[in-house]
């Protein structure tokens, strides 16, 4: 009964953002970071931003790696951020990468590639108040293949809902389980109100 409460309050909340956007004639650019339209080839035209080092071309920096995860020669085919780019980042099974991103009421979805036969990706996110968003509502779970694939939009709805007006700072966990993946190219959708 409370998880309906809050998912009712929560889509009260979204739709009053929601309104109010397409009232000012759709959401106003954020300041997380430019833009572009990197999955148009898969049918969505939503503009992202690329948070620091979502590549991996750093190494790990800005990133922090439990169970053995690394950063590893070898990119998503489509080079989608940079023709230059050439590592991703290896979880095996059991594994974790957590990093922050920037999001606001006004940027709900993530989305990243991945590879790995049979590997569960799990995505949660934790909310600057501490709050650990759980369910499909926010985050939830992929299962890659054994080719590189272009995941899902990963919904980061409760986080931004119930975070300030103001852009605010969340940690994005990867886990895998079932098998090792690797992921690059992680971006967020500051405009998917606009959809």
């Amino acid at each position: 009964a409370r998880f309906t409460i809050l998912a009712g309050l929560v889509a009260l909340v979204v739709l009053g953002v929601t309104a109010e956007a397409n009232a000012k004639g759709g959401p106003q650019q954020t300041s997380c970071g430019a833009t572009s339209t990197p999955f148009t080839q898969w049918g969505d035209k939503g503009s992202y931003y690329f948070p620091g080092n979502a590549g991996f071309e750093s190494g790990a920096s800005g990133w922090a790696l439990a169970g053995g995860a690394s950063v590893v020669s070898g990119n998503e085919p489509w080079y989608v951020h940079s023709t230059s780019d050439s590592h991703s980042l290896l979880i095996p099974n059991g594994g974790s990468a957590t990093t922050s991103i920037c999001i606001n009421q006004a940027s709900p979805d993530l989305r990243f590639f991945a590879v790995g036969k049979g590997a569960k990706i799990t995505i949660s996110l934790a909310s600057p108040m501490g709050l650990k968003a759980v369910g499909k509502l926010d985050g939830g779970q992929w299962t890659s293949t054994g080719n590189w694939n272009v995941s899902p939009p990963i919904s980061t709805l409760i986080s931004s809902a119930t975070s300030n007006t103001s852009n605010s700072t969340v940690q994005v966990t990867f886990s895998v389980s079932g098998g090792s993946a690797q992921i690059d190219d992680l971006y967020v959708d500051p405009f998917a109100l606009k959809r």
